[in-house]
């Protein structure tokens, strides 16, 4: 069975709400990507929510994976999609894919540090 924690997840959709606010103010997004790279930017933005995301889901290690990589795999779609109704703004499907990637790679490490975490006790 799964549940999802209703703290964890207001403070996941917070954290999109603010992000799609700030990326949807003209300039701010490409202000922000001179600095440090667009898809630096995914990157530290999906894998903070995939960890919010993987805390928030209540299930067996498995269906927290899944259930986290889902749920991520739509708000990057959602980003895309919204991105891609604003005139100074363009979807981008290699976005999306770095946006997956760093889902996957926080999962991953998610999951190795539980099995660490398991194996000691």
């Amino acid at each position: 069975m799964m549940a999802l924690r209703p703290a964890g997840m207001t403070i996941l959709l917070v954290f999109f709400a603010m992000m799609i606010a700030l990326g949807s103010i003209p300039g701010s997004a490409s202000t922000l990507a001179s600095g440090i790279g667009d898809k630096t930017l995914h990157v530290l933005a999906y894998a903070f929510m995939t960890i919010l995301c993987f805390r928030s889901v209540r299930a067996n290690r498995r269906a927290q994976s899944v259930a986290s990589l889902l749920i991520i795999a739509l708000f990057g779609l959602i980003d895309e999609s919204l991105q891609s109704l604003l005139p100074y703004r363009n979807a981008s499907l290699l976005d999306w894919c770095f946006d997956m990637a760093a889902a996957v790679m926080m999962i991953l490490l998610l999951n190795l540090c539980e099995s660490a975490s398991t194996r000691k006790n």
